[in-house]
């Protein structure tokens, strides 16, 4: 019997050995679930030194780190909500249950490692270590996995005692057993590795990962097209929160996880079909290309034999297109909190266990064998397996009401994606050996599908045809984005396979004709616009006179408020506004909007922008603020009537697509009017401030108007705009305002409103926009031919200097005026900073050792976030000195009512409903910071 099992092992060795590492690196991501509240300065090492611990006294404070570190998480779940704190110790008992798990994958590979090298020969007469031997480690191996289990009942009993207070057993009753264990385990693989090297297996070994890497290397170049798409596709989903909180958006449409279904399907179609024809390119005509049949190349195989590697390249590539996006929505349920099976084991993990239990099911042809008799496929077999993973995709697809939009349920589409990619393995696989499938040819659907994505894309770049698909709506980006990449996949797999075939590489001169143009050509395209009007005439007032004539304006409002508040000074608040994409502009028109409500209902005085003098923003966030200054001067005649940011009003703004536009364009009419030095229709840019003057109009806002006409004819209603942005080509602050600058006050700054001359000016979306230049996604703007201008949070992202230069000119007027007038001695001045990124509240692990060559890069970007906490550090100091008020308001650490959940506040230009519910509820909820800004007007706190 044992030399029937001898030989059942050496038979399958490899395989259940590929099997096996799989299950362990599974199982290992999952012992390391929430490593870092078990790694403590008594165990750096984790569990490991608990083990080995001998003493008493070091068990205890063990377990007293580990019961003080915790985090706390908010779970969501098809049942249940509620709110769940792990400690130290619950995640050293959750290691202890996964280990159980561990240890039988690690003793039987152990086993099957023995049982393998028992059957290898030193020579023809003797075998390297006898039957003995292999009953001898065998059992070695066994004992420790014993030994292993002992030390985690008795773990788990010492971690039970010591969370009820009960007596805990002595450290050496887990140290010697776990020192046994290690012991016999370090024994028994040194015996291994003794005899390997006796049987030379390290030289194979080396050998075989030689050639592996080889072989990767060159299938990688050769199918680079299709791996970058990948590559693409996965660095999108597994990096981006924009994207993480897309799918949520996606999610709540059934439409639209259909549609990314069927797209993300031709993609791994694509992925699967396209290396066949770039392989065999040589062979295949043009028409072969479109029409099919394709195989791989077989030249110097014998009649009718396939290239296996190629082959099962191939399906793996496809089945990449499918598990990508799988574990790429695990990601982002683990990013939000919400539970799912499996959820302790690592999407990456689980992705690369997914490629590596599909390469094993092809190498060794486990397929075949599930579903083949002889060279026959059992059709009944086969059917009723396509059936049953075809079922529960349309049984959930089909589920009507609120069920099939919950958050969780976006666990269902990441197993749709797991379900098509097995049932694609499987068909890809028996394709041939199938009569109805055989005679289907799939080539032409692949590329047909793929030539309707792209002009489907083509079309997308025509404004009127891609507003009117993303018209009130924002679930159809990545749909689209996606049929771009099947669209690009096409294009340059074509290009690639016409260069092979004419041994030209069409691609390499795409890519220098391009490079060329783009270089040689001068185009005023990425232009910043410019409105110009017949006999109109740019007047701006000088920041020292408004100052004068704003404070004469509040005046009278001064006297009423000391009179009604004695001992509380009059507040001027300068607010800064930091960059953050659309969660920034949505963050800062809820807590104006917020404060607007509150001072108007408790007070019965004007609202809180009436107190503001200037407001100074970065990328996102000027974009809120030109909101505000945009509804403002729109109810100027009677600003109680402005109610558009009220937190529950403000929404409807933000439920509009302002990112499809603009990526569409990144792709293609950008992409091809810079490739070509021409500049036939407007850029990205220009499209995202017609996006948001179209998308807000209907909402009583007025993003066209121009920035003189805006703050014309003395209405001091509306807070002055400070745009800030930066030059690339001087490397200095750029601030776009209504009114003109002093250098002495503003050293080192560009005004491009100030440099443009009649009868030209910068509409306020322009304007807002010359902020909001988020690198690569939108292009530099230039100007004057002697600028370009990018992101305003490329140096300084909160906007605190600029305001700090405001209250310093404002100072200077005031101070001048009191000497006239004692009334302006009431004034107080008041930073308000609205950052609207959550403050991290638990810990996340240790600092990790920083490797060499990326210290210069890292250094150079974190140097833009220094800056901007040691500008906004200054407004404090001199608060502190000068006795001003400093208020920051930010988005706290809430869940999403009803549901708690913590959705992602992504950095981008589209936002979910969770995400925006969350930060409505972090201002209402924030009664610290509202109560220290309502008592700058003699309102008592909220209770």
């Amino acid at each position: 019997m044992f030399r029937r099992l001898q030989n059942w092992v050496n038979r399958h060795f490899q395989s259940f050995f590929s099997l096996l590492l799989t299950c362990l690196l599974v199982a290992g991501s999952l012992t390391l679930k929430d490593n870092y509240l078990v790694v403590t300065k008594y165990t750096p090492s984790g569990i490991i030194n608990w083990e080995i611990n001998t003493t008493n006294a070091r068990r205890d404070s063990i377990l007293k780190e580990w019961q003080a570190g915790f985090k706390k998480n908010q779970i969501y779940t098809s049942k249940a909500t509620y709110s769940k704190t792990i400690t130290g110790i619950d995640a050293v008992m959750f290691q202890n249950t996964v280990d159980y798990i561990f240890i039988g994958i690690y003793v039987s590979l152990l086993l099957i490692l023995i049982i393998r090298i028992g059957c290898q020969k030193a020579n023809p007469r003797r075998r390297v270590i006898s039957q003995r031997t292999i009953l001898i480690f065998g059992a070695l191996a066994i004992l420790a996995g014993l030994l292993d289990v002992f030390e985690n009942l008795t773990t788990y009993r010492a971690l039970l005692h010591f969370k009820v207070k009960e007596p805990l057993p002595n450290a050496w009753v887990i140290g010697i057993p776990a020192h046994l264990k290690y012991l016999l385990i370090t024994i028994v693989i040194c015996k291994l590795l003794y005899e390997s090297f006796k049987l030379g297996k390290p030289r194979f070994w080396l050998e075989y990962i030689s050639a592996w890497l080889g072989r990767l290397l060159t299938y990688s170049w050769r199918f680079r097209i299709v791996l970058i798409t990948l590559l693409i596709f996965f660095l999108g989903l597994f990096i981006s929160g924009q994207i993480q909180d897309m799918l949520l958006s996606i999610n709540t449409s059934r439409w639209a996880s259909f549609y990314f279904l069927v797209i993300t399907t031709l993609l791994a179609l694509m992925c699967w079909h396209l290396p066949k024809a770039i392989d065999n390119s040589l062979k295949i005509s043009y028409k072969s290309f479109f029409m099919g049949p394709t195989d791989f190349d077989n030249m110097r195989l014998p009649a009718g034999a396939r290239p296996s590697i190629k082959v099962d390249t191939g399906r793996l590539l496809g089945a990449a297109g499918f598990l990508i996006p799988a574990t790429g929505i695990l990601h982002t349920m683990n990013a939000y909190n919400i539970d799912y099976m499996l959820n302790g084991i690592s999407p990456l993990v689980l992705l690369m266990a997914s490629m590596i239990f599909y390469k094993i099911l092809l190498r060794y042809r486990w397929i075949e064998k599930l579903y083949k008799s002889d060279t026959k496929v059992i059709q009944w077999r086969f059917w009723l397996s396509m059936v049953l993973l075809i079922f529960p995709i349309v049984f959930w697809g089909g589920i009507s009401g609120k069920q099939n939009r919950e958050p969780y349920f976006l666990a269902y589409l990441s197993l749709d994606l797991f379900f098509l990619s097995a049932m694609f393995m499987i068909t890809a696989t028996l394709r041939t050996s199938v009569p109805a499938i055989k005679k289907w040819h799939i080539a032409p659907w692949v590329t047909f599908s793929g030539l309707f994505a792209m002009i489907f894309f083509i079309l997308c770049n025509f404004p009127s045809f891609l507003n009117e698909i993303t018209s009130d709506n924002r679930f159809y980006t990545m749909p689209i984005v996606l049929c771009a990449g099947a669209g690009f996949l096409l294009f340059f797999s074509f290009l690639l396979f016409a260069g092979k075939k004419t041994g030209v590489s069409l691609i390499t001169f795409l890519l220098l004709f391009t490079v060329y143009r783009s270089v040689s050509t001068i185009t005023n395209y990425h232009e910043a616009f410019i409105q110009k009007q017949e006999n109109y005439h740019k007047s701006l007032d000088s920041l020292n006179n408004y100052t004068e004539q704003w404070l004469i304006s509040r005046k009278p409002d001064i006297e009423a408020f000391v009179k009604k508040h004695p001992g509380t000074p009059y507040p001027v608040f300068f607010v800064n506004a930091y960059g953050g994409g659309l969660r920034a502009t949505a963050w800062t028109t809820m807590v104006i909007g917020t404060l607007d409500s509150l001072l108007r209902r408790n007070n019965n005085m004007s609202d809180f922008q009436h107190y503001v003098f200037s407001y100074s923003g970065a990328s996102g966030g000027t974009i809120g603020l030109s909101l505000l200054c945009s509804a403002r001067y729109q109810y100027r005649q009677n600003t109680s009537a402005d109610t558009v940011f009220y937190p529950l009003n403000s929404l409807k703004i933000y439920h509009n697509d302002y990112l499809t536009s603009n990526i569409v364009a990144f792709l293609g009419r950008d992409m091809l009017a810079s490739s070509l030095g021409i500049a036939p229709w407007a850029d990205r840019a220009r499209l995202m401030e017609q996006d948001w003057e179209r998308n807000t109009y209907p909402h009583n806002l007025d993003m066209s108007v121009t920035i003189s006409k805006m703050w014309k004819g003395k209405n001091y209603e509306v807070p002055l705009l400070f745009a800030n942005t930066f030059d690339v080509d001087s490397g200095k602050k750029g601030i776009t305002a209504p009114v003109l600058l002093d250098s002495l006050d503003f050293p080192s700054t560009i005004f491009p409103e100030e440099e443009i001359e009649d009868p030209g000016d910068l509409r306020l979306s322009t304007a807002a926009f010359l902020s909001a230049r988020f690198p690569y996604v939108s292009p530099t703007a230039k100007l004057n031919g002697k600028h370009h201008f990018t992101d305003g949070g490329t140096w300084d992202n909160s906007g605190a200097e600029t305001s700090l230069q405001v209250l310093n000119v404002f100072e200077r007027v005031r101070n001048k005026m009191i000497k006239a007038d004692p009334v302006f001695s009431y004034v107080q001045p008041q930073f308000l900073a609205l950052p609207n990124s959550a403050q991290r509240t638990e810990p996340t692990g240790k600092p990790k050792n920083l490797f060499e060559p990326l210290a210069p890069p890292v250094g150079i970007l974190n140097s833009r976030i220094g800056y901007m906490k040691k500008s906004e550090d200054w407004n404090y100091s001199l608060s502190r000195i000068k006795h001003y008020g400093f208020h920051l308001f930010r988005p706290m650490a809430e869940q999403v009512p009803d549901t708690r959940i913590w959705p992602v506040l992504p950095l981008g230009w589209q936002i979910s409903d969770y995400a925006m519910t969350r930060m409505r509820v972090s201002v209402q909820g924030d009664t610290s910071a509202i109560n220290k800004i309502m008592a700058c007007f003699g309102i008592s706190p909220k209770r």
